[in-house]
C-alpha cells in the first residue's frame, strides 16, 4: 500500500500512514511539500522507517507551525521598532528590489542599531509584554509539543537561484532545519505542484542514472525508495479533457479575453470603415482591402448632386487601384497579427484542457505580445499620404486627414 498527497493532502496521507501501519506493515507514504505541523518529534522519528516528506526551496507550508509564527512576529515587531523612516516611505521603498551585496547599506539607511531603540515608548513595552506572555506559557507547558514535518525530509534546493527544474540537488534534511519561516519572493510560488512534477522529473532520486543525496544531519546510507531494476520505466502519459482546466481557471479566462481581441481585431480590419476619410467632402468610411462610395440623392433641375450619401455596400479596391506603401504594409501586420493570434489562441484554449510545460507557457505569451505589436503596427495606414494632402479648391486648400473609425 502507497500512500501520497501534496500540500494539505500530504498530511492527510502522513496521518492515515500512521494509523493504516499496523494493519499494513509495508506500507510507504510520500508526502510532497506537506505541512510543517503534523507530528511531534517522537512520532516523527517512528515514521522516518515509512514516510519520506519532500520540501522545495524556501516553500512556506512545510515552514507553518505555530512555533515559527510566533517567532516571526516577534522578530516583525523589533524590526518595527527599529525603523527610522516614515512608513510609507519605508513601503515604496521595500518594492524596489535590492542585490543581497547592497542589503546591509539599504537596511542601514532604514533601520536603527538595537541599542539606539527607546525602551520608553508604549509600543516597545508591549512588545516586551507580548514576549513575557510566551515566555511564561512555554515554562508553565502550555505551548510545551512542538510539531515537525513527518518522517524522512528531502529538501530540494536551486543551487543557482535561476527557478530551472535541472538545477535542483536533494539532500536528506533535518527536520529543526525548517524552523524558521523563510521571507523570499518564492516562498508561496515554490509551494506549486505543477513545476514539482518537472523536478522530479530531472532529478531521478532512483536506478542506475540516480543523483547522489547528500545526507546532512542523518546517517542514512540510501533514500528510501526501491526501484526494481527489471522494472520497465511506464511511459510518460496525460490524458487530454476538454475544459478540465489542468492549469487552474485563469488560463481559460484569459482564451476567452484573447478570442473577443482577436475577433474585434479581424472584424475591424476586414470591413470597409476602418478609418475615417475627412475632405471637402462628407466623411468617408475606408477599409484595409475595401471601400464605401458616395451615393447622390437629390438631383437638381440642372441634374446636379445636391444631396450625398454613404453607401451600406462595401466595394473592393479596384486592380488597377495602387496601394500606398503604408496601405501594404498596414495590410502585411493585419496578415500577421491574425496569423500568430490564432496560433497563441490554439496553445490557450489546449492549456485548458491538457498540462502545458513552462516553455510552452514563455512560446504563448511571445505569440501574445507579437499579435499585439503587429495589431499596432496597422495603424501605420495614418501615414498615408492620402491622409496628409491638400486639395485646392477655388483657390482654396483644405488639409485632407484620417481619424480612427471601428479600427
Amino acid at each position: 500500500l502507497v500512500l501520497c498527497g501534496h500540500s494539505l493532502g500530504a498530511g492527510v496521507a502522513s496521518i492515515l500512514a500512521l494509523m493504516l501501519r499496523s494493519k499494513f506493515p509495508s506500507l510507504k507514504c510520500f508526502a510532497y511539500e506537506v505541512p510543517g505541523c503534523i507530528f511531534d518529534e517522537d512520532l516523527c522519528k517512528k515514521t522516518e522507517e515509512f514516510i519520506v516528506s519532500f520540501v522545495r526551496n524556501d516553500d512556506l507550508v512545510p515552514r507553518l507551525s505555530h512555533h515559527n509564527f510566533e517567532t516571526v512576529r516577534e522578530k516583525f515587531c523589533d524590526v518595527l521598532a527599529r525603523i527610522k523612516v516614515p512608513k510609507i516611505k519605508l513601503f515604496f521603498d521595500l518594492r524596489v528590489p535590492c542585490e543581497d551585496v547592497h542589503l546591509a547599506h539599504r537596511n542601514a539607511k532604514v533601520l536603527k542599531p538595537e541599542k539606539d531603540i527607546r525602551r520608553d515608548t508604549q509600543f516597545y513595552q508591549r512588545v516586551e509584554k507580548l514576549k513575557l506572555e510566551r515566555f511564561e506559557k512555554n515554562l508553565a507547558g502550555v505551548n510545551k509539543f512542538q510539531l515537525f514535518i513527518p518522517g524522512k525530509i528531502i529538501h530540494l534546493v536551486d543551487t543557482k537561484g535561476n527557478n530551472s527544474s535541472e538545477d535542483y540537488v536533494p539532500y536528506y534534511a533535518h527536520r529543526k532545519d525548517f524552523n524558521q519561516v523563510v521571507i523570499s519572493k518564492r516562498m508561496l510560488s515554490d509551494h506549486d505542484i505543477h513545476f514539482l512534477i518537472d523536478i522530479f522529473r530531472d532529478i531521478r532520486l532512483v536506478g542506475p542514472h540516480s543523483n547522489n543525496v547528500s545526507l546532512i544531519s542523518h546517517d542514512f546510507h540510501q533514500i528510501f525508495l526501491e526501484d526494481d531494476e527489471n522494472e520497465a520505466i511506464e511511459p510518460d502519459t496525460r490524458l487530454f479533457f476538454c475544459c478540465s482546466n489542468p492549469n487552474g481557471k485563469l488560463p481559460l479566462v484569459l482564451a476567452s479575453i484573447a478570442a473577443m481581441a482577436w475577433s474585434l481585431g479581424a472584424y475591424g480590419s476586414s470591413g470597409c470603415d476602418f478609418i475615417t476619410f475627412h475632405s471637402v467632402l462628407p466623411e468617408l468610411p475606408l477599409g484595409l482591402y475595401s471601400y464605401a462610395l458616395y451615393e447622390c440623392t437629390q438631383l437638381d433641375a440642372n441634374n446636379t448632386c445636391v444631396s450625398i450619401e454613404i453607401s451600406e455596400q462595401c466595394f473592393a479596391y479596384p486592380p488597377h487601384y495602387e496601394a500606398s506603401p503604408q496601405l501594404q504594409a498596414s495590410r502585411g501586420f493585419a496578415a500577421l497579427g491574425k496569423v500568430f493570434g490564432v496560433l497563441a489562441l490554439t496553445m490557450l484554449w489546449v492549456s485548458t484542457c491538457f498540462v502545458i510545460q513552462r516553455r510552452s507557457w514563455i512560446v504563448a505569451c511571445i505569440m501574445l505580445l507579437l499579435t499585439s505589436l503587429f495589431q499596432g503596427l496597422v495603424l501605420v495606414v495614418f501615414r498615408d499620404s492620402d491622409c496628409r494632402d491638400s486639395v485646392d479648391v477655388d483657390d482654396d486648400f483644405f488639409i485632407t486627414s484620417c481619424s480612427m473609425n471601428t479600427g
